[in-house]
């Protein structure tokens, strides 16, 4: 048992996955859909959440993973990591293939309960996180924007650079959670406490 945040992480394990918007299922545990970009750090952060480093599908190279990877956590929910975008070397074919799986996803019932967007906090969002955030707001799903290796600047950099990803996504600076995987300080398990706010505290410890 290892208690990370304000999550008591009882078991995770690999529940599903779909290459193809037909092998997206129907699943009863409310979703937390992760989407960023293919270097963002996006497999280490929910190796981080779940404590499990060897459980999270990583590809050898950038942006050739076309699935999407359902995560059961303590059977109460699910960690759904969508396949990153924005890999400069991929295709336009890829990328349209990308769209069309990330969409049906959305769109199938249940659809998820919240969406974490991650975003590199040492650069400004790109067009394609912008397109990402537009795709998520038109559907209205929840978003919690989270500013991956934060340990990578001082910390009156990150204040900063938060304040360029909130005007960039026309949000409150409050909104954006930066993090590491590296830095106790800024722990990937303080988003479980969002996470929570959203899908109710069961099987959870608070603080």
């Amino acid at each position: 048992m290892i208690v990370h945040g304000s999550m008591k992480i009882l078991s995770a394990e690999l529940h599903d996955q779909a290459f193809t918007p037909g092998q997206i299922p129907e699943p009863d545990l409310p979703q937390i859909a992760v989407f960023g970009r293919s270097n963002v750090g996006k497999s280490s952060l929910l190796a981080a959440m779940m404590q499990r480093k060897k459980l999270v599908k990583v590809s050898s190279t950038p942006g050739k993973t076309r699935a999407i990877f359902y995560y059961r956590v303590n059977d109460r929910l699910l960690l759904v990591d969508l396949p990153g975008y924005g890999f400069s070397k991929a295709p336009k074919a890829m990328a349209a293939q990308w769209q069309s799986l990330v969409e049906a996803y959305l769109d199938a019932p249940p659809g998820p309960s919240l969406a974490i967007h991650l975003i590199d906090i040492r650069h400004p969002p790109t067009a394609d996180d912008v397109a990402v955030r537009a795709i998520l707001d038109q559907r209205r799903i929840p978003v919690l924007v989270v500013a991956t290796k934060g340990d990578k600047l001082s910390r009156s950099r990150r204040m900063k650079s938060v304040q360029v990803i909130a005007k960039d996504l026309g949000i409150d600076p409050t909104a954006v959670i930066p993090v590491s995987v590296k830095d106790a300080s800024l722990a990937a398990g303080n988003l479980w406490d969002p996470i929570l706010d959203v899908v109710g505290p069961e099987g959870a410890v608070i603080r």
